[in-house]
């Protein structure tokens, strides 16, 4: 009988450490920040991002903060753990490269470099393509 108990445990601790539940919060998160948007409110999006300007060209963690509405107001970056960051003009991202986790868009001169996960970044750049 102990050896049956060990064995259930040993099952339901690998189904759980299968299951990731960090995975499932995270994914929670983004789906409340996609709906949140759609209805048209404020939205601060995790992020990485390299500008010249903004984090001195090395890559730095933090969020965009959308505007309520979309595409009206100012985008503004917030570096994770500081208050550094501001409002900020990006120029025209390209996709230069993607997969499961992160999406990453560069600008046309590589002074701007931006990665984002792949369920948010559409729309991120409807945000920013509405502000060129």
């Amino acid at each position: 009988m102990p050896e049956l108990i060990a064995a259930l445990f040993t099952l339901l601790a690998q189904a759980a450490a299968a299951v990731n539940p960090a995975l499932l919060v995270r994914r929670r998160r983004r789906l409340r920040r996609l709906a949140d948007h759609a209805q048209g409110r404020a939205v601060h999006v995790p992020c990485d991002l390299r500008d010249r300007e903004l984090t001195a060209g090395q890559w730095r963690e933090g969020h965009l903060a959308l505007p309520p509405g979309g595409a009206g107001g100012p985008v503004r970056w917030q570096a994770k753990d500081t208050q550094a960051g501001g409002e900020t003009d990006f120029p025209p991202l390209e996709p230069v490269s993607a997969d499961e986790i992160s999406v990453a868009f560069r600008s046309e001169d590589g002074a701007t470099e931006l990665r984002l996960h792949p369920d948010e970044a559409p729309m991120v750049l409807r945000v920013l393509a509405g502000r060129a």
